[in-house]
């Protein structure tokens, strides 16, 4: 991976890392911050250079065995300044003003095979390396090892977790997954944080993230780990109210400020504890479906219904990616005494929908919104984002469009264009926060 100088930043001047390079350029980067949450914005300036010079500004940073890039082309102002808030990029990963376009527009770099960015490790930032280069340079034309030659370069550190969030992993009573609390005594608000069966067994960065704003979060594993189903068919739906009843009864939550937040088929798994526990005051779906994932079961005496898999026939393939968002129309998916009904105990919700996504068809929250009881619906808020696809997640993160889906053994086309998708995150992520802050400091 490309090397950096260690220039940090610290309250606007510079101070050299020990061991750092010192470069002779009058050439220099100038960070807002050189340490931020994932969520925040980070300005970039560029000092030094001459007036009208064109520079490609890189990033480039590591996780696990994939390397990670994008570049940004730019013109600098009559002072020889370059400003990523104040100034148009023309080309590169990105266009047009983007003060966030080289965290938004990464990518997999040249010859590593593309996949979703996740980080495994939330407790570390990501090392981002920026480099100033002279010139337009194609993205595909950069060079990313230790021996590149750049006018300046810093290293940016951005996390999902604030300075004394903990982590405490959970393996008991046969309730797998991670706790995350915020800095401080507590007893703090909690969440149940629930993702998808995309592949990966348990997803962490949410909760770390929702614990760095004050809410501690339960990023709760149910497939895939040893002593876990393999497979939807083998889940047993009361694990989940088990996995919030264990949340509730921790010295470190606040039994009276409970909620979840779910994506994709998590959000039927959330409503189904909100349906049947009223401590959950409220909820997040996003880009999720109205009927519950898994095989027909009781639940504390009572028939629950599930996911019909007879249109199975229309999920459509394309580019040797499945597209399942064809398999429920609205005259298909109707809401039964026997589904699930998150709405019956009163919680607060926001419902969250990419109208691009190609997983689940956005009409679903089309018939949510229409099965609500009128006297209810004032408990319901609805965001619905043209453009964006299946994984939207906390801002600044790269699209996904298509990732391989460990479970099903097959790859999986999430839609969304990358401004839209951009602006989606950007502006979903501060009203969750604020759902859930307002929802869980009232009273009941």
């Amino acid at each position: 991976m490309l090397a950096a100088r260690r220039i940090h930043i610290i309250n606007g001047h510079f101070l050299q890392a020990k061991n750092a390079t010192v470069s002779a350029s009058p050439v220099q980067i100038k960070l807002s911050k050189d340490a931020v949450l994932i969520d925040e914005k980070v300005k970039i300036e560029v000092t030094g250079l001459g007036s009208g010079q064109k520079v490609t500004i890189q990033a480039c940073f590591s996780e696990g065995d994939k390397t990670f890039g994008s570049c940004g082309h730019y013109v600098a102002d009559q002072n020889g300044n370059v400003d990523t808030f104040r100034d148009i990029c023309l080309g590169g990963t990105y266009s047009g003003l983007n003060p966030m376009g080289l965290f938004t527009s990464a990518s997999t770099t040249p010859g590593i095979k593309p996949g979703r960015l996740i980080k495994s490790d939330v407790m570390t930032p990501y090392e981002v390396t920026l480099a100033v280069h002279d010139g337009f340079i194609k993205f595909n034309q950069l060079s990313w090892s230790d021996q590149l030659p750049c006018l300046v370069s810093c290293v940016l550190l951005r996390s999902y977790t604030a300075p004394g969030v903990r982590r405490f992993p959970v393996r008991e009573n046969g309730i797998y997954g991670t706790l995350f609390v915020p800095p401080g005594e507590g007893p703090f608000p909690g969440v149940i944080d629930v993702f998808g069966m995309g592949g990966a067994s348990n997803i962490e960065f949410r909760s770390a993230l929702l614990a760095s704003h004050g809410i501690a979060s339960f990023a709760l594993a149910y497939y895939g780990l040893p002593g876990l189903p393999q497979n939807e068919q083998q889940l047993d739906f009361t694990y989940f109210l088990k996995a919030f009843d264990w949340l509730a009864s921790n010295s470190l939550i606040d039994s009276k400020n409970l909620g979840g937040i779910s994506t994709c088929v998590g959000g039927g798994y959330v409503r189904l504890i909100a349906s049947r526990r009223p401590a959950m005051k409220c909820f997040v779906t996003i880009n999720s479906g109205v009927k519950i994932f898994g095989r027909k079961q009781t639940v504390e005496g009572v028939t629950v219904t599930t996911s019909s898999t007879k249109n199975i026939d229309d999920v459509k393939i394309v580019d040797d990616c499945f597209v399942f968002s064809y398999m429920y129309q609205l005259e298909d998916v109707t809401l039964g005494d026997d589904d699930v009904k998150g709405w019956v105990n009163g919680a607060k919700v926001l419902a969250i929908h990419g109208l691009d996504d190609q997983c689940v068809n956005p009409i679903m929250l089309d018939v949510l919104e229409n099965n609500v009881p009128e006297d209810l619906r004032e408990n319901y808020t609805f965001l619905r984002y043209p453009g964006a696809g299946h994984l939207l997640e906390p801002p600044y993160a790269p699209l996904c469009k298509v990732s391989y889906n460990k479970m099903f053994d097959i790859k999986c086309l999430w839609g969304g264009d990358d401004v839209s998708h951009s602006i989606a995150q950007e502006d979903s992520w501060p009203r969750i926060l604020e759902f859930l802050k307002r929802n869980l400091q009232s009273k009941k």
